[in-house]
């Protein structure tokens, strides 16, 4: 069993090794610092080193949820029009779609997952300021957390579709039906995938313990506070945003799920109030869906 597991496991990790690398824009934007005098223009710079994210990006600021009085012809119009996060956020999501692109129905409801859960994530980090956690980073690495599972798409679709079909109903439950199925989780294939692209360390870390629980106090602006924020994220979407009737559920149960399903000890609970995270999750579908829209997603 656990011979064939390895095997498995190298098998896939090969398959990382085949995929393209994510777009060198992408980690120098990650690197640029959105207080600066000067973010707008070197982020425009490096945007326009890349032709296919300057079109992808007037597109999305022309896009029927921005909706412009005047249509925006321009990068540094649409820098101006979105803002430092929406710019940053959408040069992430676009550049792992550029690696990952959807062709099956299973792969859009990952892309819906992997988006909602990188909006809720920046606003954990931003509800939750104590924890000194960069609402930019939360949502890169609520973007990434499933990154696993895209590879699993990519090279082992049939085995993939048994884990969606297991009717997991919560985070720890798919990290269950991985282990049934292939005998590794898409964490760890993730953790690797992220090492392949040479992203910081601080991010693989995150992706490859994002089903791990912190049960610890959380130190602000430690690991420890940004993988709070995706593993609520991730929960979030489980148990409220990805519901069918997400509209007809009371905010007083909106509130008592978050409770329930999302904060496990004390301080976390008085790290994010539950109240203000619930008033906050039409916002944050909202947001969502307008991104994917953008993207393709519709």
């Amino acid at each position: 069993m656990v011979a064939n597991a390895n095997s498995a496991l190298r098998s896939m990790e090969a398959k990382i090794g085949e995929l393209p690398m994510l777009p060198q824009v992408l980690v120098k934007i990650l690197q640029l610092n959105p207080d600066a005098d000067d973010f707008f223009e070197e982020l425009g710079k490096l945007t326009k080193e890349d032709p296919a994210f300057a079109v992808r990006l007037i597109a999305l600021a022309n896009c029927a949820a921005s909706a412009p009085a005047v249509p925006v012809v321009s990068i540094r119009d649409a820098l101006t029009r979105m803002g430092s996060a929406a710019i940053r956020n959408l040069v992430a999501s676009l550049a792992v779609q550029r690696v990952f692109l959807p062709t099956k129905p299973n792969e859009v409801r990952l892309w819906q997952h992997s988006v909602f859960a990188a909006f809720s994530a920046a606003m954990v980090a931003e509800i939750s300021s104590d924890i000194n956690v960069d609402p930019a980073e939360a949502y890169l690495v609520g973007l990434l957390h499933d990154i696993g599972r895209f590879v699993m798409f990519e090279h082992a679709a049939p085995n993939l579709l048994k884990v969606d079909e297991s009717h997991w109903e919560t985070p720890e439950q798919l990290i269950e039906a991985d282990v049934e199925i292939y005998k590794f989780t898409h964490s760890e294939l993730g953790f690797r995938a992220c090492t392949h692209w040479k992203l910081p360390n601080s991010i693989c870390e995150i992706v490859r313990l994002h089903h791990t629980p912190v049960e610890a106090e959380i130190v602000p602006g430690s690991s420890d506070a940004l993988l709070f924020c995706v593993q609520v994220a991730d929960h979030l979407c489980a148990s409220l945003l990805e519901c069918d009737d997400f509209e007809g559920i009371p905010s007083e149960t909106r509130e008592q799920r978050i409770l329930d399903t999302c904060l496990n000890t004390e301080q976390q609970v008085a790290l994010l109030p539950a109240a203000l995270l619930a008033a906050k999750l039409d916002k944050i579908r909202t947001d969502s869906q307008a991104l994917l829209s953008g993207l393709g997603f519709n």
